[in-house]
C-alpha cells in the first residue's frame, strides 16, 4: 500500500476508535520546542485536571486523598504531587476496579500487561489515554524518520495480537502497512524464512524487543544470513527496539549487522510510553503526557541521579496512575539535544531490580552484567540465568559450532571474576530456552530476588 494512502486508512480507523491520535500528534510536534516553564505549566494543568477527575470519579484515589488530608483543589504545583503515597503493582491488582473511571470515554477496556501469569497486570485503559499513547510513539518514530503509513514490521512475541491474526486484521494490517513477524520462535530455520520474507515485503523499520533482534543477529551470522541485504536493497532504514534494556554492546551489533541505525524506546503499557530516541541517540521523555521521577528503592527517599523509576500519567483518566514504581532503575537528564528539543530525556541505566541475582555476600546484580559476559565467549546463542538459593548459580547457554572446547570454564571464570564472590557456578548446555509467555527472553530468573524483594531487602550493585 502506497504510504500516504496507508497513512489515510489509520486515521479512519483512528476516528472510528474515538482516538484523536493525530490532533494530538499536530500538538506534540509543536510542543516538543516550547520552553521549560511551558512545558511545566501544561503538565500542572493535565496534573490537576486528572486529580480532580480521580477524586470525583474514582473510590480508590478519593480515599487516598482523604485518608492524606488533601483534595484536587490543593494541587497547586507539581511539587503538591508529592502528596500522594507511592502505588505498586499489588495495589493495582487488588484495587483496579476502585480505581476506574467507567464513564470517562469511549472504548474502556480490561487489558493486560505482558508476563508471566503471576506477573501479569491488568489495568483499565480507554480511546482518550490510547490515542494519546499512539500520538507519542508516532511523534517517536517521526524522529527517526519513519511516517505513518511506512512500511513498519512488528517482530513481536505477544499472544495477544498473534492470536488475532485472522483475515480482517490482515487485511487491516495491509490496509496501513503494518506487518508482523512472530517473535515467539526464533530458530535457524525460522530466521532464514523471516529474512525472506522482509526481502519480499520491504519494511522501513523492524520495531522489537532488543533481546529478539540480537538473537535473530546471532543466529542470522552463524549461518550465513546477510541481513545488510534489507538495508542495501530493500529499503530498510531503521531498527526500533523495545521493551528490554538495549547495552551500547547490543546496539554495535545490531547496526553494524543491519547496516542501519539502532532506535530504543521505552514504556510500560500500564503507564503509558515513557521514552523515544531522537535522531542523536538521546532517549526524550513524553513530558506532555507523564511525570517522572526517582526514589531510593529501600528508603523510597526522592533522588538525584539514578534511582527507581516512578511514574505518573497525566492524560489517562480512565484508570488514573500517580506515583507509580516501575521497578526500573534510571537516570534523568534536563540538559538540551543537538537536535533542538526541549523535552528531558532518560538514561535506562540498570534494568529491572527483579531482573538480578543475589551472591552468597548478599550483593545484588543486575541482570545485564551477564549479557556482556556472554559476548565475551564466542558461538553463545542464548544465555539464561537461574537462582534458586543463595550459593548456587545456574547459567544455562545454547551454543553454535564456534563455542570453544573449554566455553564452559570461560563463562564460569568470567561469572566468579564479575560476583567476587564463592557461588557455586552450574553452567549448562541445554537445546533451546523457551521465551516467556510475552514472548520476550528473560536473562535472570531468581526466586532469590523475588523472596528478598518481598522482604523490602535492597541494595543493588552498580
Amino acid at each position: 500500500m502506497l504510504p500516504i494512502i496507508a497513512r489515510n486508512m489509520f486515521r479512519i480507523q483512528e476516528r472510528l476508535l474515538g482516538r484523536r491520535s493525530f490532533a494530538i500528534l499536530s500538538q506534540l510536534r509543536q510542543s516538543e520546542r516550547w520552553d521549560r516553564q511551558r512545558l511545566k505549566e501544561l503538565q500542572l494543568e493535565r496534573l490537576r485536571n486528572i486529580v480532580k477527575a480521580a477524586y470525583e470519579n474514582t473510590i480508590y484515589w478519593r480515599e487516598v486523598m482523604k485518608e492524606n488530608g488533601f483534595t484536587s483543589d490543593d494541587i497547586q504545583s507539581l511539587a503538591d504531587l508529592q502528596r500522594f503515597p507511592l502505588l505498586d503493582k499489588a495495589t493495582m491488582r487488588r484495587r483496579a476496579e476502585d480505581m476506574v473511571w467507567r464513564n470517562e470515554g469511549k472504548r474502556l477496556q480490561f487489558v493486560s500487561t505482558s508476563g508471566f501469569t503471576s506477573e501479569a497486570l491488568r489495568f483499565y485503559t480507554s480511546s482518550t489515554r490510547e490515542g494519546h499513547i499512539n500520538a507519542a510513539r508516532m511523534r517517536g518514530h517521526e524522529w527517526i524518520g519513519i511516517r505513518r503509513g511506512d512500511k513498519e514490521m512488528y517482530f513481536w512475541g505477544s499472544p495477544i495480537e498473534l492470536s488475532k491474526q485472522d483475515w480482517i486484521k490482515k487485511i487491516r494490517d495491509w490496509l496501513i502497512n503494518d506487518g508482523l513477524t512472530n517473535g515467539f520462535e526464533v530458530t535457524p530455520e525460522l530466521v532464514a524464512r523471516y529474512f525472506t520474507q522482509w526481502k519480499k515485503w520491504r519494511p522501513k523499520c523492524i520495531f522489537g524487543y532488543a533481546g529478539t533482534v540480537v538473537l535473530t543477529v546471532l543466529i542470522a551470522g552463524a549461518h550465513g544470513i546477510d541481513l545488510r541485504e534489507l538495508h542495501e536493497h530493500h529499503g530498510l532504514k531503521a531498527i526500533c527496539t523495545t521493551s528490554e534494556m538495549l547495552t551500547d554492546m547490543d546496539r554495535r551489533l545490531i547496526s553494524e549487522t543491519f547496516g542501519v541505525g539502532v532506535y530504543d524506546s521505552y514504556g510500560l503499557r500500564e503507564a503509558g510510553l515513557i521514552g523515544h530516541e531522537c535522531e542523536h541517540g538521546t532517549m526524550h521523555c513524553m513530558d506532555e503526557q507523564v511525570l517522572l521521577e526517582t526514589i531510593d528503592p529501600k528508603t523510597h527517599e526522592s533522588v538525584d541521579g539514578q534511582g527507581e523509576l516512578v511514574v505518573t500519567n497525566i492524560v489517562g483518566p480512565a484508570m488514573p496512575v500517580f506515583r507509580y514504581r516501575t521497578g526500573d532503575i534510571v537516570e534523568l537528564y534536563h540538559t538540551g539535544c543537538l537536535c533542538g528539543r526541549t523535552l528531558s530525556h532518560i538514561k535506562i541505566s540498570g534494568g529491572r531490580i527483579t531482573d538480578s541475582i543475589i551472591t552468597d555476600k548478599g550483593k545484588w546484580v543486575l541482570g545485564y552484567s551477564f549479557m556482556y559476559i556472554s559476548r565475551s565467549v564466542k558461538g553463545i546463542v542464548k544465555i539464561q540465568v537461574h537462582q534458586e538459593r543463595i550459593g548456587e548459580i545456574r547459567v544455562l547457554l545454547v551454543t553454535d559450532q564456534n563455542f570453544p572446547s573449554d566455553g564452559i570454564e570461560q563463562i564460569q571464570q568470567a561469572v566468579r571474576a564479575r560476583l567476587g564472590s564463592t557461588d557455586n557456578i552450574v553452567v549448562e548446555l541445554v537445546d533451546d530456552i523457551a521465551p516467556t509467555p510475552s514472548g520476550k527472553y528473560r536473562l535472570v530468573v531468581s526466586k532469590v530476588t523475588e523472596e528478598m524483594l518481598a522482604k523490602g531487602e535492597m541494595a543493588l550493585d552498580r
